[in-house]
């Protein structure tokens, strides 16, 4: 299905933790000056506005993005990888605009790297390339950028390993049908076999229905790396807002209650900073999030 639209849920809590971690991982991995290639393989249109209907129709960027933006700084002191998030994104804020993943990572990679972009949903897709294609005139040192009109796991499996070598990938697909879990599963572990030295973060949700099928799928990435590569390092970060007993399954223009208890993002071939980090974040997002 081509159905899903993230400027429903542009700048929402899920996307704060998926961009916390995204920009955590390409700072760890420019401190190393050799290029890396960076995928992400459900790039969606790169840019989304805040007071588009969309996005005012669902409220999730109010308890999301402009609720954390207006958090004291004296409660941010001691985490810089969320005043460093907030600080980008206000940039944004400023001109009504919120950064989807695509411009995360073409302002953050140097313009030695390369950014490999994918999106299969035509409006989407023609977006993305228009938004990118600002980017690039934007910024004089952007990154190498690609974008793809195509079903993410193939471009996925037909591009890795990357010339580079090192690199990363993002996998953030809709979880619309159930089927998407188990091919999240099959796209990371294809893709981990011919590329065993590769950072791969995939962004899932928390839905109370789905918590067996999604544990299934976490439980079969870890112990498909495992067997490829036993001493790999596989982390898994929540961020809850509401309790799961709360959660109550709704339509996308219901608002009475939250489609997501929370999100989570799994990370294979975690940098030795990154559960540090992410283990003095989470509590304190929790605790300003919390609906």
């Amino acid at each position: 299905m081509l159905s899903y639209l993230h400027a429903y849920h542009a700048g929402n809590h899920a996307d704060i933790l998926k961009h916390i971690v995204l920009s955590e991982v390409i700072r760890y991995m420019e401190k190393k000056e050799k290029p890396f290639t960076f995928f992400d393989t459900h790039s969606g249109s790169g840019l989304y506005k805040v007071k588009d209907e969309r996005a005012q129709k669902t409220g999730e960027i109010n308890s999301g993005i402009l609720k954390l933006s207006a958090t004291e700084k004296t409660e941010l002191e001691e985490l810089p990888a969320v005043k460093d998030y907030i600080s980008y994104v206000k940039n944004y804020l400023e001109k009504g605009e919120y950064p989807g993943s695509p411009y995360f990572e073409a302002d953050l990679l140097r313009k030695e790297d390369y950014l490999v972009l994918s999106e299969l949903h035509p409006a989407e897709a023609e977006n993305l390339k228009s938004n990118m294609n600002r980017k690039s005139r934007e910024k004089n040192d952007c990154c190498h950028i690609g974008v793809h009109k195509r079903n993410g796991f193939e471009m996925l499996e037909s591009l890795t390993p990357p010339s580079t070598k090192r690199g990363a990938v993002l996998i953030d697909p809709s979880y619309e049908e159930v089927s998407d879990y188990s091919d999240v599963a099959d796209g990371v572990l294809k893709a981990f076999r011919k590329w065993n030295g590769g950072v791969f973060m995939v962004w899932y949700p928390l839905l109370s229905y789905r918590m067996p099928v999604i544990e299934n799928m976490l439980e079969r990435i870890t112990e498909g790396v495992h067997l490829v590569s036993p001493n790999t390092d596989v982390n898994d970060f929540r961020l809850c807002v509401l309790d799961e007993e709360s959660h109550e399954e709704t339509s996308l223009f219901e608002t009475s209650s939250p489609r997501l208890y929370g999100s989570g993002m799994l990370v294979v071939n975690t940098p030795w900073t990154l559960p540090d980090t992410m283990k003095k974040v989470l509590p304190v997002l929790e605790g300003l999030l919390k609906q």
